[in-house]
């Protein structure tokens, strides 16, 4: 929400500023020149930088999305090996001839 926030406050002033600057002026980029206002070309630049972190972000979003579902994977894996385990030393603890061990429900204490 605070980037948000950010995000239109940053807009905002960039826009007040292209509005107040509306003077063509010349700009020249190496041997390329034309005529343009500098509100225009400030708020170019702000979109085109808001683009570029824009695509940053969502870089390193699906970097944290891909180590998030290979370790969520990792986890479905020891849960069903911890299950395997559990099995096999019930199998060891209770061999097939001998009975499991009854239970009984364990009764709350009564307080007189």
């Amino acid at each position: 929400m605070l980037r948000l926030l950010i995000l239109v406050i940053l807009l905002a002033v960039l826009i007040v500023f292209a509005l107040s600057n509306t003077d063509l002026e010349p700009i020249w980029l190496v041997s390329f020149g034309w005529h343009l206002s500098i509100g225009t070309l400030v708020l170019g630049v702000g979109v085109v930088a808001l683009l570029f972190g824009f695509l940053i972000g969502l870089i390193g979003d699906m970097q944290q999305r891909s180590r998030a579902r290979r370790a969520e994977q990792h986890v479905r894996t020891l849960e069903s090996q911890l299950v395997e385990l559990h099995q096999r030393l019930d199998r060891l603890q209770n061999p097939a001839g001998s009975p499991l061990p009854a239970t009984t429900p364990i009764q709350p204490e009564q307080k007189v």
